[in-house]
């Protein structure tokens, strides 16, 4: 019977739609990647210089602040919507204050004098919603993937203050869910979103410390921890002690699999921000097609010592088995992800050297 889920998924055919919401990034020609699958991009998301967000920033020079006005230039000219992002999980003592409220107010004016007002807002904070409410009424707001509001008691409680939510990146994987959550939104007038290349741990213990540190110089932070062997990436430690079933039942999306997803989200988010291939994770995802190891397109992104390869992932019978598990929150250790992990490593041809390489550790590190 699962297997025969999968075999659905994988013959989905559906009509191309833009769904997908991609992060702006600079470490790649942005407008002649994001141009060769425009008819599939609905959103791009963006942090405006000077604004604080839940990724840290490479310094904002006069060419990367002309970069960006005309990388979102080129967005609205052909037809993609605006989403900025204030989603730093911590503003310290100004977290409710006119200087936070005027801040924000400012950064939506320098974004409207250039044209590039945006269409949607998204945020970890209720008390910057409640300002954007009031001070730019037709925006949209959405909350931030990092608030981890999965459930519809949690967001029955917001309805007025935001008008599209992300569906619990713990729990998105399973259909049933998704489905659930699509009907709740949609009788509400509300849009749901998923993130699909999270390569977050599923559940994992880190997140908010880790998000809250994004407020706070978390890159300072995180070279500080190290000389006392500690490590903001709860991943990054738990993969280095040999946990790689781990990474099969986490949150990320196969691309082939997303049609069926796509029935009931009305944006898919894709990290590319600060990817060190933001093309391969967009091309996978919008033409639902990826060849390679799914370690690789996911954020954060692994080098492991054998290659989680996908197409295997998608022959195999314990794969929907996995994907699906009832127990995924309170596992049983009942050898499905094990049994799953040793096939993958008897296709795979071992990599020279230890679990991590230079780029993965420079990575987590940066």
């Amino acid at each position: 019977m699962a297997f025969n889920c999968l075999m659905s998924i994988e013959s989905t055919t559906t009509d191309t739609r833009r769904t997908l919401a991609v992060g702006w990034f600079d470490n790649a020609p942005f407008r002649e990647i994001c141009g060769k699958y425009s008819s599939r991009i609905k959103e791009v998301f963006f942090a405006w210089p000077g604004v604080t967000a839940s990724r840290p920033m490479a310094p904002w020079t006069d060419e990367r602040r002309e970069l960006i006005y005309a990388d979102l230039a080129w967005c609205r000219e052909n037809g993609i919507e605006l989403d900025a992002i204030f989603n730093a999980n911590c503003y310290g003592d100004i977290a409710i204050s006119t200087e936070l409220a005027d801040h924000v107010t400012k950064m939506l004016g320098e974004m409207d004098a250039k044209g590039l007002l945006p269409e949607h807002l998204t945020t970890t904070s209720p008390f910057i919603a409640t300002v954007v409410r009031r001070r730019f009424p037709s925006m949209k707001l959405r909350i931030s993937v990092n608030v981890y509001a999965e459930n519809s008691i949690s967001l029955s409680y917001v309805t007025d203050l935001f008008d599209s939510f992300y569906a619990g990146i713990d729990r998105h994987r399973r259909i049933d869910y998704l489905r659930m959550m699509s009907d709740w939104a949609r009788e509400r007038g509300k849009s749901l979103c998923i993130y699909a290349n999270s390569g977050c741990l599923k559940d994992c213990i880190f997140r908010q410390f880790h998000n809250n540190l994004h407020g706070h110089n978390r890159m300072g932070q995180s070279a500080a921890g190290e000389q006392f062997g500690f490590s903001t990436f709860l991943c990054r430690t738990n993969y280095e002690r040999g946990n790689y079933a781990d990474f099969l039942r986490a949150n990320w999306l196969r691309p082939e699999e997303l049609p069926e997803y796509e029935k009931y989200a009305d944006v898919v988010k894709l990290a590319t921000r600060r990817h060190a291939d933001p093309e391969a994770i967009i091309r996978a995802y919008a033409t639902y097609s990826y060849d390679g190891d799914m370690a690789k397109i996911t954020d954060p992104f692994f080098d492991f010592p054998f290659s989680v390869d996908n197409a295997a992932l998608g022959r195999s019978p314990l794969w929907p088995q996995v994907r699906d598990c009832p127990d995924a929150h309170d596992c049983r250790r009942c050898g499905r992800c094990d049994a799953l992990l040793e096939e993958l490593k008897a296709k795979s041809e071992l990599k020279p050297g230890d679990s991590t390489t230079a780029a993965f550790v420079g990575f987590f590190r940066g």
